[in-house]
This record gives structure tokens, sequence and C-alpha cells, in this order.
């Protein structure tokens, strides 16, 4: 169980409840877990997150493969077992290979890899590790991707960091029907 427990419309104060309300209309009204459950104790937060979750999620513009691999390479790097669980099997599917996901996950030797996929993987693990991208690192990635796409996989860096944050600092439990062996962190 989370730290916090799950919230109910009843539980928000009355000022408040417009933006539960929408961030729950497709679910009836009912939060089930993930990060949502942790973020909708600040419903007014909770909304105005939403719209740049979905934004990265759906409707950027860069391939799923890519953007699902720089989500695992930020899950690895802030210890999250939630955010690993919930898109390794995405990676997975979107072509990620198993021999990357799997290193990735157990701290491995990477094996080789695609250009893209090199270059969002030292991208994000150069800037978690040094706060900074070097010269060169970026270079490639901006070839890799152009400005657009590296702006936009930054923000999705910085945003699932976040999400981890959240995850981590509640300790938000895995779900019960995870498919993906859990994270190793310590």
């Amino acid at each position: 169980m989370a730290r916090v427990p799950i919230v109910t419309r009843d539980m928000v104060p009355e000022e408040f409840r417009e933006a539960f309300d929408e961030l729950t209309k497709d679910t009836g009204g009912t939060i089930a877990g993930g990060p949502i459950s942790i973020i909708v104790n600040s419903p007014e937060l909770a909304r105005r997150r939403a719209g740049l979750t979905s934004y990265l999620r759906y409707e950027s513009t860069f391939s799923n493969r890519i953007r699902e691999l720089a989500i695992l390479v930020t899950a690895r790097n802030f210890d999250c077992p939630y955010v690993w669980n919930a898109h390794a099997p995405d990676a997975r599917k979107a072509g990620v290979s198993d021999a990357l996901v799997d290193a990735i996950r157990d701290r491995q030797p990477l094996p080789d890899m695609a250009d893209d996929e090199r270059a969002i993987v030292n991208y994000c693990n150069e800037f978690y590790a040094h706060h900074r991208v070097s010269a060169s690192t970026f270079q490639i990635a901006l070839e890799q991707f152009g400005a657009q796409h590296l702006v936009e996989l930054t923000a999705l860096m910085s945003h699932y960091a976040q999400t981890s944050f959240f995850l981590n600092a509640f300790e938000v439990e895995l779900p019960a029907d995870r498919t993906e062996p859990v994270l190793p962190v310590g």
C-alpha cells in the first residue's frame, strides 16, 4: 500500500472537485492506482500535468520505440520499479530488443544497438549522471533526432523523472498483474 490512501471524491475539497471530476471522467469517478493515485492529492496540479502527460505519451511525433527506451533509461536511473514495470513490456512491443531491456534493467554492458537507440541511451545516462550533456553527446543526439524531437525527448525524461519521484517517495506498490521481473534497486 502507498504511504497515502487513494483519494476519493469525498476527500477532495469542494473547490477542487471539478478538477477531480475531469481527471476521473473516463474511469467513472474512481482512481485505481499508479502515479495519478498520488498526484491527485493535488487535483489542480494533476489536471494541469495531465495535458503534458497525454502529449508526451500519445501525441508527440517521435517513435514509440525511442519514447519507451527513454522512459526505461529514466526508470533505471531513478530506481523506479513502478515505471519500469509499466513500460518494459511496451518497450519490447515497440521493438526495443529483449537484450537491451534486460541489460538496462540489470545494469549490465549494453548490447549492440541501433544508432538512434545508442544516442538516446547515452544522452539520458550522461544527463542523469552529470546533470549535463557533453557537446559530442548532444550533437549526436541532435543529428539523430533534430531539435524538436530532442526537446520533446528531454521533456519526456524530466516528466518521467518527476513521475518516479512521486512513485518512489510515496512507495506506490507494483500491480499484482505485472509481467516483468522486479527492477533490482539499491
